[in-house]
């Protein structure tokens, strides 16, 4: 059978729920899930992951102009309007939808099929001339930015030439009219030029789309959420509604609780007579979604409505895009929504409560497990924020953390990788500043909302942050906060939690969040009894072995677990045959996101039954730990004629040295640690056993067995048990690292 390129949103709502979302990414599933509702989306059809696929590999086809042209026919027969007509003219997005949410990470193009014919059929459609070219401009930027890749300085200067720092707000119908056609006019003289066909437009904007998969900013993003870069990305073509068409108009997002503290309730953000990317650029200062309901109650009531029933579809914190057009509501997007570690841990205690949502303990565990890894932190009650306020603005993203002001992306970057801790302050955060996010201790921007791009990564990635801090002028060298300059380096705190900016580091005693009480006690409760010894293999030991080892064939598996290593391979190859794994060269294998995640489940619920008894064996680790690796150090080097080299091993009486270090004072410590570790978790007992087995390999002259990390040598072995004491502990190895024990 041919694979399928696109499905229509009441097709792909026929599709299991797991394949459409493969399928149509994130974005076509939930549009075409809303449709099966019955909620009110826009017509649309979604161009599948198999087509990006495709079309990286291979370049665009006939086959897909084919698809792509039935998929437009058909919006339009539903419209009854068409591409380019001069009285009932179609408009579509393009907007990319990857299986894995990457908000802001890929590339969309808003009004295509616009040509000036179009324009004018817009506002005389409507009354309103001034409609009709604000729509035409706002598509000459999305193409040039998006399909043209015109340069950001370029394109910005020509805008501001000819459309003012307000983009046309201040200018008459025809002022706009001429503003538009001018700047269009420069771009194609820049070498940028827009077509006027509107079936090239939204062609060019699909392989724009599906080429943003590969763009260093979803890349970076992919990395540090761990998504798998295999997976590709959807292309949604769906028709435009406008929320630019008068005050009547709008656009927003708005969550189905709070994402920072987990709250019941919707936040969110709207802006009046704009369309959507304007909410989330962090470009504009927008009102709360509180404001819709004083502005228009009626569709304010509609939308609290539709929010709770996407709430509760999707048993979790839903994210919702929604357009109104002079007094229709349209939803445009659902996703379950990036939440502060806190907030997962308040909206998985609510849900299980509540007996409207079908969430149980055990499910929601598994859900939180990294909140339970990493357990977020508050300062202690009895301490209080002091210090110099700078300024303030909202808080975006939880949390309290101090660092060297930073308004630049490479810098800190460089920052970050020397250690340093930064906060990147911008006017807005763009997808081309992700890097830099990803360094940074924390994150103030001049302008945006509480959906802007800065504080929805930010909360994802549990870096404290502050938005819409209006009064913050960023230039290249510092900030002005009131007159007041402070340049690139100056210390300041950032409060994520109120708002608040001060002057110097003020960050009090911390301690964890209290949440964590109750769904410890879940996975207390919900912990299975010890069995009794058993000879079948337990697939959660094989995950968790190459979780541990971030890979490994089925004979170093079957050695660690002693089993028999046919049993261990039929294992590893179901695991690659349902998509939890992936095939690497040699027979080895690599857990995919999925199966990393309930690995991550498995070390917390074992942490809430263990820390206790981990904890206090620690220091002793530790102190066993830097002594042994001072032994590796010198196995790896020697002194010759005065100068430290690396040990070729032909100094016998060195290498026979160190060994002896290894017996009597490393394996001599740890021996015991084990012993006692193993007392709370028999399944530990089995380290002493691979420590030995390399240690006397060492000993029989097998210099590998010392430290190789593609051998169980004893390095190996000893990476690993810290590894699981720090999981076990209730810590992550960058707790580790922080604290200088990594």
């Amino acid at each position: 059978m041919s694979p399928r390129w696109s499905y229509s949103f009441a097709d792909g709502a026929s599709l299991p729920d797991a394949d459409r979302v493969a399928e149509m990414g994130g974005k076509g599933a939930a549009l075409a899930r809303m449709t099966a509702l019955g909620l009110p989306v826009p017509p649309g059809f979604t161009l599948t992951t198999g087509a990006c696929h495709r079309v990286l590999a291979d370049g665009w086809s006939d086959d897909l102009d084919a698809v792509l042209a039935e998929g437009v026919a058909a919006l339009e027969a539903t419209l009854d309007r068409r591409l380019g007509d001069g009285d009932r003219p179609l408009l579509v997005s393009v907007r990319s939808g990857a299986p894995i949410s990457m908000p802001g990470m890929m590339d969309t193009v808003l009004n295509a099929g616009m040509t000036d014919a179009v324009a004018e059929a817009l506002g005389h459609g409507c009354g309103d001339a001034r409609f009709g070219w604000d729509t035409a401009r706002r598509f000459v930027q999305s193409y040039a930015a998006v399909v043209l890749h015109a340069p950001s300085e370029l394109l910005s200067g020509l805008s501001r030439r000819h459309l003012g720092a307000d983009e046309g707000a201040s200018l008459d119908d025809e002022g706009l009219r001429a503003a538009g056609v001018a700047l269009r006019s420069d771009l194609e003289t820049a070498g940028y030029e827009i077509p006027d066909d509107p079936a090239a437009q939204i062609r060019a904007a699909v392989e724009a789309v599906f080429a943003s998969w590969n763009s260093d900013r979803a890349q970076v993003y992919r990395d540090v959420e761990g998504i798998d870069a295999s997976l590709g990305t959807a292309a949604t073509v769906q028709a435009m509604t406008f929320g630019n068409l008068g005050d009547r108009s709008g656009t927003g997002v708005v969550f189905s609780r709070d994402p920072s503290t987990g709250a019941p309730g919707m936040i969110g953000d709207f802006l009046v007579g704009t369309q959507g990317e304007d909410v989330v650029a962090g470009t504009h200062q927008t009102e709360p979604i509180s404001a819709m309901a004083q502005r228009w109650p009626s569709l304010s009531t509609e939308l609290e409505e539709m929010v709770d029933a996407l709430e509760t579809d999707l048993t979790d914190l839903a994210d919702i895009e929604f357009t109104v057009e002079e007094g229709t509501l349209w939803l445009l997007q659902v996703r379950r929504g990036k939440r502060s570690p806190r907030a997962a841990l308040r909206i998985a205690i609510d849900m299980v409560e509540d007996t409207n949502f079908p969430l149980d303990a055990e499910t929601a565990l598994e859900r939180i497990a990294p909140q339970l890894a990493d357990p977020p932190m508050v300062p202690v009650a009895t301490d209080d924020v002091a210090g110099e306020e700078l300024t303030s603005g909202l808080a975006g993203s939880p949390g309290l953390v101090a660092g060297a002001i930073c308004t630049d992306v490479d810098e800190a970057i460089a920052a970050g990788g020397r250690g340093e801790a930064v906060i990147l302050v911008r006017r807005e955060t763009s997808p081309a500043d992700v890097a830099g996010m990803a360094a940074a201790r924390g994150i103030v921007t001049a302008f945006g909302g509480l959906v802007s791009h800065a504080a929805v990564v930010a909360r994802g990635w549990g870096v404290p942050a502050v938005v819409g801090a209006s009064d913050l002028d960023v230039r290249t060298d510092g900030v002005s906060v009131n007159g007041r300059f402070l340049a690139n380096g100056t210390v300041i705190t950032v409060n994520g939690d109120d708002g608040a900016i001060l002057l110097g580091a003020h960050v009090p005693a911390m301690e964890e969040v209290p949440e964590l009480a109750v769904v410890r006690g879940w996975a207390e409760s919900t912990a299975p009894a010890p069995s009794a010894p058993t000879e079948q293999i337990d697939e959660r030991e094989v995950e968790r072995v190459l979780g541990l080892k971030g890979m490994g064939d089925a004979a170093t598996v079957a050695n660690i677990l002693d089993v028999e290593s046919d049993a261990v391979a039929a294992l590893l190859a179901a695991l690659v045959e349902s998509g939890d794994a992936q095939e690497l060269p040699q027979g080895r294998v690599r857990l995919l996101p999925d199966a990393v995640a309930r690995v991550t489940a498995m070390y917390a619920a074992d942490a809430a039954r263990l820390s206790a008894q981990i904890e206090p064996v620690m220091d002793r680790f530790h102190v066993v730990n830097d002594a042994f690796k001072q032994v590796v150090t010198d196995w790896q080097m020697r002194t010759v004629d005065g100068a430290q080299t690396p040990n070729d091993h032909t100094d016998v009486a060195h290498d026979a040295g160190i060994t002896a270090r290894l017996r009597t004072e490393i394996h001599a410590g740890i021996e015991p640690i084990i012993a006692e570790v193993s007392a709370a978790d028999p399944r530990l007992g089995r380290y002493t056993a691979r420590l030995v087995a390399a240690l006397e390999a060492v000993e029989a002259g097998e210099a590998d067995m010392f430290a190789h990390p593609l051998k169980d040598s004893y390095h190996t072995v000893w990476f690993e048990l810290h590894e699981e004491l720090i999981r076990l502990s209730g810590r992550n190895r960058a707790d580790e690292a922080a604290a200088g024990r990594a």
